[in-house]
């Protein structure tokens, strides 16, 4: 592997971005180590080919990941939707060879890829009314001083601030909030299935009854935060020197996506 490469292709994050004017965004979650991946592909649709004019991504996966997404949006630029539909793991080694061990990172990445595509044809990708952005939270924020309630799904807030901040009830469903800090906020009752808090700043931070179904907090900062009747599942993440808080929280069945039904009187 040219390690010189891979670095240089990691500290540009070369192709990672959000798009606001993409046609379709697209969600992949790899259910090998967890991480997330966004796609995001602007396409030609007035071109009876329909060709691919830009392609980026967002990610909360390590380097490899992320230099296997910078090489799959790098080479499906300019391709037909028929040809990013049959993109192959070969396609993007050509333009970068992952070690043996590391192969199942372009593999997702088709994957991801070719998601993205039949997203597009069948109208399944994100809607644009869930398309939220991170200018979008943080002019709200400005505007409010708060984010309570506020709708943020998928957003992409990682690296930020938000400290202090009430967020009480605000729907952060796969949000990527890894590497932010949410020192002594409140995140009481929020919706957080599904988001990437990992390495996060939680420190005294009020996450009771916050739903954390599927949600990932490895090597976040847990110090003085409050969990008691937080919700989890099979597939909330923690670091084993966290495992203490299972004991506080409450633990939902098989139904890791699915909307409670309400109760019948």
């Amino acid at each position: 592997m040219d390690f010189e490469r891979f670095k240089a292709i990691n500290d540009q994050r070369l192709n990672y971005r959000e798009m606001e004017d993409a046609t379709v965004v697209s969600s992949y979650r790899n259910v090998g180590c967890g991480d997330g991946y966004r796609l995001y592909l602007k396409i030609d649709e007035e071109s009876e080919e329909k060709r691919i004019l830009d392609a980026s991504y967002t990610t909360t996966g390590c380097g490899f990941g992320l230099a296997a997404l910078a090489m799959a949006t790098e080479w499906v630029r300019g391709k037909t939707l028929e040809e990013a539909a049959a993109i192959t793991s070969e396609d993007v080694e050509g333009l970068f060879e992952f070690p043996e061990r590391r192969k199942n990172y372009p593999d997702s990445a088709v994957e991801a890829l070719q998601k993205a595509v039949a997203d597009y044809r069948n109208g399944t990708g994100i809607k644009p009314e869930d398309r939220i952005t991170r200018s979008y939270a943080l002019e709200k924020l400005k505007e409010q001083g708060h984010l309570r309630g506020e709708k943020l799904t998928q957003v992409i807030l990682e690296g930020e601030d938000f400290s202090g901040v009430d967020l009480a009830g605000a729907n952060l469903q796969n949000a990527f909030l890894q590497n932010a800090s949410f020192e002594g906020a409140n995140l009481r009752g929020a919706r957080l299935r599904g988001a990437f808090l990992n390495n996060c700043n939680l420190k005294n931070a009020d996450l009771r009854e916050a739903d954390l179904r599927w949600a990932k907090l490895t090597g976040a900062d847990i110090e003085g935060a409050q969990f008691e009747d937080a919700i989890y599942d099979i597939g909330t993440r923690l670091d084993p020197r966290q495992t203490q808080l299972f004991k506080i929280m409450k633990r939902e069945g098989r139904d890791l996506y699915t909307e409670k039904e309400p109760q019948k009187a």
